[in-house]
């Protein structure tokens, strides 16, 4: 059955303009849904893996007009999913005098969220953004520092969407004290995230699955066709071959959406963008004749990109356990069928 992921809207990236007010309700660790951490202290709640590793000022020019909190999602999922497809709810941090400012503040605040919200992430992948705080005040008090940071869900819609990983515990939601730093220990208490099971390869190596033979040859900027146009992205060349007697396509045999790791463990997926989808799509829809091969250039692309953090692998994966019970198509011959090619070394 041939394939192909279509993101639903998210809950802020996509409905920005839908927020014209919010009661801020400041969830403390009593509350029912809130679960409570430090800085660098892995939060999971069945879905997704979350840590705060930095606050900063949030500077206009000379002058401080918020804050800055990094963040890092993984997903603790085997779906391909983004923060917005559970549903969140506007960030919010809380200042040392009780004071509140949220994303829903201004469109710095909210485009800010939605980056990371519509951020898509392969099982296990992971994603760094920056959340902005800015205030709608104008300026801020630099000695009144931050004291916590809430990261909320609407469960009441998850649970609507079915086919989306539902949280596995009751405390859902996120606050995050930023006045404690979490031990060695007690940082990894709530779990990491572990690479999916793959056959390693290198650059110009050819990976055999006994359906698919792949190998990447090339690695570069994605500068839209336009050298001299800024990068937005990076770029693999990729050869594939059809192992099998059949005409088939990619689609036809559950390849899966394919991620590109970067140096700093951030993961891109095909599918984080409109135009690396249909990209994609140029794979996974097309029918090889038996034997046959093809040459292609898959694009990754994410907002913010840092053109300093290097492409490091490549992972490419097929789903075996719903192609290899299909009677009468070809079946993977490798456990597990995935490749994860580094694009540090070359054979």
């Amino acid at each position: 059955m041939r394939h192909f992921l279509v993101r639903p809207a998210l809950s802020l990236a996509a409905g920005l303009t839908l927020i014209t007010l919010i009661t801020v309700r400041w969830a403390s660790a009593g509350d029912a849904t809130t679960s409570e951490g430090c800085m660098n202290q892995w939060m999971f709640n069945g879905v997704w893996r979350v840590q705060a590793t930095k606050v900063e000022p949030f500077m206009d020019g000379s002058q401080q007009v918020g804050w800055q909190v990094t963040e890092v999602w993984r997903n603790g999922t085997t779906q391909n999913i983004a923060p917005g497809d559970s549903w969140t709810k506007p960030q919010q941090l809380q200042l040392t005098d009780g004071t509140v400012i949220t994303t829903t503040d201004n469109e710095t605040s909210q485009l800010s969220q939605s980056t990371i919200d519509s951020h898509s992430l392969p099982a296990s992948g992971q994603f760094q953004g920056v959340q902005v705080f800015r205030s709608s005040k104008g300026t801020v008090d630099p000695s009144n520092k931050p004291k916590a940071l809430l990261i909320t869900f609407d469960d009441a819609k998850l649970v609507l969407a079915r086919s989306k990983p539902q949280f596995s515990t009751k405390k859902y939601d996120y606050r995050i004290k930023l006045d404690c730093t979490a031990s060695a220990t007690t940082a990894a208490a709530q779990g990491g995230s572990s690479e999916i099971p793959a056959k390693d390869g290198c650059m110009n190596q050819w990976m055999s699955n006994g359906i698919w033979k792949v190998r990447v040859t090339a690695v570069g900027p994605d500068n839209n066709n336009d050298p001299s146009s800024p990068q937005i992205g990076w770029t693999v060349t990729e050869d594939w071959v059809n192992l099998t007697g059949k005409p088939l396509a990619p689609g036809d045999t559950w390849a899966s959406e394919q991620q590109l790791a970067l140096t700093n463990g951030n993961t891109i997926s095909v599918t984080n963008g409109a135009s690396t989808q249909m990209n994609w799509g140029n794979l996974i829809y097309r029918t090889f004749p038996p034997g046959s091969s093809w040459t292609y250039q898959q694009r990754f692309r994410q907002a913010g990109l840092d053109v300093n953090d290097k492409p490091a692998k490549l992972i490419v994966p097929f789903d075996a356990s719903k192609q290899n019970p299909r009677v009468g198509a070809p079946h993977y011959t490798v456990n597990p069928p995935n490749y994860r090619i580094s694009l540090a070394c070359t054979k």
